[in-house]
């Protein structure tokens, strides 16, 4: 939130232009006049030759080209006006004012630079002194050119309207990025906590019991934290690495539950690679083992498995527990995994959770197929 609140300041601050932009900036200037000016010496050269009247394309195109170079030299005084006086509140009213007085000084600096050229153009208002001409073209004339100015500063409030747009949707996309990543982190640290007082639940048990399984399972979950740790700011871990996690994991679970508990982990190698979120299977198997293998009288298994198709990574946790009640509300776990996985994902996940035909529940994932190369 810092870095945005100082970027919005640095934002807010006037854009120093470097050479290379005011570079670019000026060829696009001459490369937008130009083109205005081939548009009306191609409007006066037509208009010509219907009315039967002699215009030479290269006249025609000589004299907007005068008219329009000195339009040219003129814009960067009427953009950088322009930005010291923008046409927006709270100086609205004098910034008219003095936008009005300079697209008239400007509209006569055309008009008179164009009297001096215009004999040698051979333009058609063309009296024997600049005096003159100058005169008869203010006559005619003027009033076609001041809006000219008003066009430019038109355009650079259009631009800057637009560019102010773009930057606050950035601004707003960052933000989101990071309210994303905030709330990931506090889904995850949500998740940790309570892991840890499952485990340590279990070693409570086991030192009753068995003094050297607790001591092993000590270690088991101390190796387990430090590698949590480790990726605490990875938002996703290869599925190499998640499967290494559950293992530690179903190893300390295991020395609770001894011979009640079995567990297969069918990962083919080649999607060993995939991308998937840190700690994404380790909700659905706790989920299975406490609420679905603790309430058995017998002994179950939990099978984990894994399989690309298409474009799609699938996660499969399967228990032959005692199912799903009927209205059954979610548990912290699995609303945290279905909201961690939206936040990733948006609309490009699935997460499934059913009753198994055999007994037992199913739960699936399913997740946009992403490798680390």
């Amino acid at each position: 939130m810092a870095q945005l609140a100082r970027e919005e300041r640095e934002g807010a601050r006037p854009v120093v232009e470097t050479g290379s932009g005011i570079g670019r900036r000026g060829v696009a200037i001459l490369a937008a006049w130009t083109l205005v000016a081939m548009l009306f010496a191609g409007q006066a050269w037509f208009a010509a030759q219907v009315r039967g009247e002699p215009l030479a394309w290269a006249r025609a195109s000589a004299i907007w080209l005068v008219w329009a170079a000195v339009w040219a030299a003129l814009t960067p005084i009427a953009l950088r006006l322009e930005a010291r006086l923008p046409l927006q509140r709270p100086r609205l009213l004098g910034a008219l004012a003095v936008h009005g007085v300079a697209s008239a000084t400007c509209a006569l600096v055309n008009l008179a630079l164009f009297a001096l050229a215009a004999p040698v153009i051979g333009a058609t208002q063309v009296e024997p002194t600049w005096l003159g001409t100058f005169s008869r073209l203010l006559s005619t004339t003027l009033l076609l050119n001041l809006p000219v100015y008003w066009l430019i500063v038109a355009a650079a409030h259009v631009e800057r309207l637009v560019r102010a747009a773009r930057e606050k949707d950035r601004r707003q996309l960052r933000l989101e990025a990071q309210l994303a990543d905030a709330r990931l982190q506090t889904l995850r640290t949500q998740l940790q906590p309570h892991f840890l007082f499952n485990a340590l639940n279990t070693i409570s048990v086991l030192m009753h019991e068995n003094v050297d399984s607790a001591d092993r399972i000590l270690l088991q979950l101390s190796a387990l934290l430090r590698r949590s740790l480790d990726s605490t700011d990875a938002h996703e871990v290869t599925l190499g690495e998640e499967i290494g996690f559950l293992e530690n994991y179903l190893e300390i679970e295991q020395a609770r539950f001894g011979e009640r508990l079995s567990y297969q982990i069918l990962i083919p190698d080649q999607v060993l690679e995939a991308r998937v979120p840190n700690l994404i299977l380790q909700p659905l198997v706790e989920n299975a083992l406490r609420h679905g293998l603790a309430t058995r009288a017998g002994p179950g298994r939990v099978e984990i498995n894994a399989d690309r198709q298409g474009d799609s990574l699938l996660l499969r946790v399967v228990d032959d527990g005692r199912g799903l009640p009927p209205a059954a509300t979610e548990r912290v776990g699995l609303a945290n995994t279905r909201a961690r996985l939206r936040l990733l994902y948006a609309d490009r996940q699935r997460i499934d959770v059913r009753n198994s035909d055999a007994g037992g529940v199913i739960a699936e994932i399913e997740l946009p197929w992403r490798t680390v190369t």
